[in-house]
């Protein structure tokens, strides 16, 4: 009796199961009898799905090359306004050592032209001239800075102006409240001068971005500057006025160059300055195969080391002589000993320590240690 319960049981379960199981398999049919045939993934919400309107694979380089060529356009277009216009002239006094200088300061631009007549560039200049003075005999100087890429603020505010901007005592700048003060160093005394921006720099320009490229080569720049002393000149009625050309670094190269386009010219300097020369560039790289920048920088470094009393009494008694002596032995044992390199003696070699030793002031375990090329670096 208990067996035919047991029995029951379990087959009543197992219709139960069944049952469930079938409406399981069943649920999932059903909807579908329901739904409409299913449409490819393609032809589902056509609106949603549809690209908008864009260029085709065949445009979109063109689209490139148009954006390209807009911003070659644009270099092209940029440019600046060449009219001329007149200079800017106000009146000023100074003393230096105790005497008062009245001078004229003019700021403007001088057109630098082409052989056609039309207008490449402006370059800006500061000129400052002495009042009362015979223009046919005055001196005039013009000056520039180098780089390339450089302004002449650096010598017009900071040396050559009438006047400068006040510096602290080891030639840095000070905190504000920035100060000028009259400048007791001024060449104005002894000449007119004439400061110019080179293309590109200050407020000199060349008519549009494609023609910077001509003036800022070595070409260009040359025939740049000298237009403008030709032209300046002309404008200033200073044919007759001894003619001066100062340039600093960079523009002591330009210096030499417009000193000899000019001569082709018909124009001609009384005179050159040439600070911080650069006229061999192989004086400034050194390195393995070039030692022309060690053997030159021993007569600094000896006026260097003098100041800073690093010298020995003997050449600290008379530093011009120190100077020479230096510029001698570095022009001719020094330099042939670097000449030599690995083949110097030992006794050879501890000679030129010792002598360098004595023009700079240095050490000669530094020097030493330096394989007998002291740079500016190792100097400092």
């Amino acid at each position: 009796m208990d067996m035919k319960k047991l029995l029951c049981a379990v087959l009543t379960a197992l219709l139960v199961a069944g049952s469930a199981f079938g409406q399981q398999t069943e649920s999932p049919k059903n909807p579908t009898k329901n739904k409409p045939p299913a449409t490819p993934q393609s032809q589902e919400k056509p609106a949603e799905t549809t690209p908008k309107p864009e260029a085709t694979p065949e445009q979109k380089p063109a689209i490139r090359e148009t954006s390209g060529d807009k911003d070659k356009d644009k270099d092209k277009e940029e440019h600046f306004d060449m009219t001329e216009v007149p200079p800017v002239v106000t009146h000023h006094q100074i003393t230096v050592d105790g005497k008062a200088l009245r001078y004229t300061a003019t700021a403007g631009r001088l057109p630098i032209k082409r052989g056609d007549g039309k207008i490449e560039a402006e370059m800006f200049f500061v000129a400052y001239t002495l009042d009362g003075q015979d223009a046919a005999k005055r001196p005039v100087t013009f000056a520039f800075n180098g780089g390339p890429g450089s302004a002449s603020i650096w010598l017009h505010m900071g040396a050559l102006g009438p006047r400068r901007v006040v510096l602290q005592a080891d030639g840095f700048m000070p905190p504000a409240p920035y100060r000028m003060e009259d400048n007791p160093y001024t060449l104005l005394d002894k000449s007119d001068l004439v400061l110019i921006d080179a293309i590109g720099t200050g407020y000199s320009r060349a008519a549009d971005s494609e023609l910077m490229k001509k003036f800022w080569g070595v070409k260009g720049d040359i025939e740049a500057f000298s237009e403008f002393v030709r032209m300046y000149i002309s404008r200033n009625e200073r044919w007759a006025s001894p003619l001066f050309i100062l340039g600093e670094s960079y523009g002591t190269t330009r210096a030499a160059g417009i000193a000899g386009y000019l001569a082709d010219q018909g124009i001609s300097f009384n005179g050159i300055s040439l600070l911080s020369t650069v006229l061999n560039f192989e004086t400034l790289e050194d390195n393995f195969t070039n030692d022309q920048p060690y053997v030159f920088l021993v007569p600094s470094f000896t006026s260097i080391a003098g100041y800073h009393h690093k010298l020995a009494p003997d050449l600290a008694q008379d530093m011009n002589k120190a100077r020479q002596e230096a510029e001698q032995w570095a022009s001719t044992e020094y330099a042939q000993a670097l000449d030599k390199g690995d083949a110097l003696t030992a006794q050879e070699r501890q000679k030129v320590i010792d002598q360098l030793a004595r023009f700079t002031g240095l050490s000669k375990e530094v020097i030493d240690q330096a394989n007998l090329r002291i740079d500016v670096r190792k100097f400092t």
